[in-house]
């Protein structure tokens, strides 16, 4: 567990340095400003923010969580030059945010961008004072797997070809950006090419468009076509599915005792979404592709419809469409899941490119959020990290 261990002691190192800070500052004003705030200012942490700073007002609210927002001139005025200043925007601006602080002296700087790894370990602990504020458990995979007997494989009385499968898949697409960083350590997982159907260009051994699949309709369903795939064409006894961008943040000894557990179920950190998911649901897709959801819901599967308002008026969602499961787990799942979509595709009809024809995978996201909010008593779910890899300035 190494990984999990080493990732643990910087995360505990950057939430001291946040709270030894003689002046606490947020960068940024927008909804990741928003959340990271919310998540710094309430239990665990229980952190005061001085000031939310912006490069210029604009537009930009007077206050945020009713801490005055500041623009950089401002800054230089009222902010010390030892404040600890945390960048909460998406990573795209994180380069020259970086660049503009710097010119004015601020060098003591906490990147927590919306994809940035240490965000995700923060809001962790959040989300599990969320979780025990609704009275409900949090479990974390490496904690549950410390639970567990380790026994070894020498002494196991199971030959290889007898121990559970685990097949941990990486969804990855002919026109995915080149990476700058060696992912080498994930080298366990199984590529798996999505709308193969679409291309030519063959970059992964294993296609979504073999067998019984929906690879010609992976711009809408995007990574979905992976999972489709593997419910129809892989009977491994755990399945997996991450991004080419974003890995369970496990090793493959993980997944051989994971093999060997109680666990059913392995997820990734949820989003925070404030107000809640539906407002930001709202704000970043098309509302009229969320009614039909719901609509899909209430006719398909309508005991699942508390479990969709739960979801709805909730602060967190399981992004990505990223998992581990029981196979037998997965069958249930897909055999809701996809009816749902296909009933929103019907009455959609929308085809082609673009990022809001990938609607069914946004979608598909809340979706897996409602079924386990749904089966939680049912399954026993544990938690664990991702990797995003960043090819920005800091990480």
């Amino acid at each position: 567990m190494y990984l999990e261990k080493k990732t643990e002691r910087e995360i505990e190192e950057k939430i001291r340095e946040l709270r030894e800070s003689e002046c606490l500052v947020i960068f940024g004003a927008g909804l990741v400003a928003l959340e990271v705030g919310s998540c710094l200012t309430e239990k665990p942490y229980e952190f005061k923010i001085a000031y939310f700073v912006v490069t210029e007002k604009k537009e930009n609210p007077e206050r945020l969580l009713s801490v005055p927002v500041i623009d950089l001139a401002a800054a230089s005025e009222v902010i010390p030059k030892s404040a600890t200043i945390v960048i909460a925007t998406m990573e795209e601006h994180l380069e020259t945010i970086v660049g503009s602080l710097r010119e004015r002296g601020y060098f003591h700087v906490i990147p927590l961008t919306f994809n940035n790894d240490l965000w995700e370990g923060i809001r962790e602990r959040h989300y599990r004072e969320y979780r025990l504020s609704q009275g409900k458990a949090y479990g974390r995979l490496e904690e549950e797997l410390e639970r567990q007997p380790l026994i070894p494989q020498e002494a196991s009385q199971e030959s290889p070809a007898e121990r559970k499968t685990v097949h941990l898949y990486t969804a990855k697409c002919h026109v995915d950006k080149e990476l700058k960083e060696d992912v080498s350590r994930y080298s366990f997982t199984i590529p798996i090419q999505v709308g193969a159907a679409l291309t030519e260009k063959r970059i992964c051994e294993v296609c979504d468009n073999v067998g019984e699949n929906i690879s010609h309709k992976n711009q809408q369903y995007c990574e979905l076509t992976a999972l489709y795939w593997m419910w129809k064409n892989d009977m491994s006894e755990y399945l997996g599915l991450g991004h080419y961008r974003r890995y369970f943040e496990v090793e493959e000894e993980t997944l051989r005792r994971l093999a060997e557990s109680g666990i059913d179920v392995v997820l990734p950190i949820p989003i925070l979404n404030i107000p809640n998911v539906r407002a930001i649901y709202e704000r970043d897709h098309l509302i009229e592709d969320w009614k039909v959801m719901l609509e899909g819901i209430r006719k398909l599967s309508p005991e699942y419809v508390e479990s969709t308002e739960g979801v709805e008026k909730g602060r967190y969602y399981y992004a990505y469409n990223m998992f581990i499961m029981r196979r037998e787990i997965l069958e249930r799942y897909c055999s809701w899941l996809f009816p749902i979509l296909s009933y929103c595709e019907k009455r959609s009809g929308r085809e082609g490119g673009g990022y809001q024809n990938r609607y069914l995978g946004f979608l598909a996201e809340r979706l897996l959020s409602i079924y386990f909010m749904y089966h939680e008593g049912e399954y026993k779910i544990a938690h664990v990290r991702k990797h995003f890899v960043d090819n920005s300035l800091l990480h």
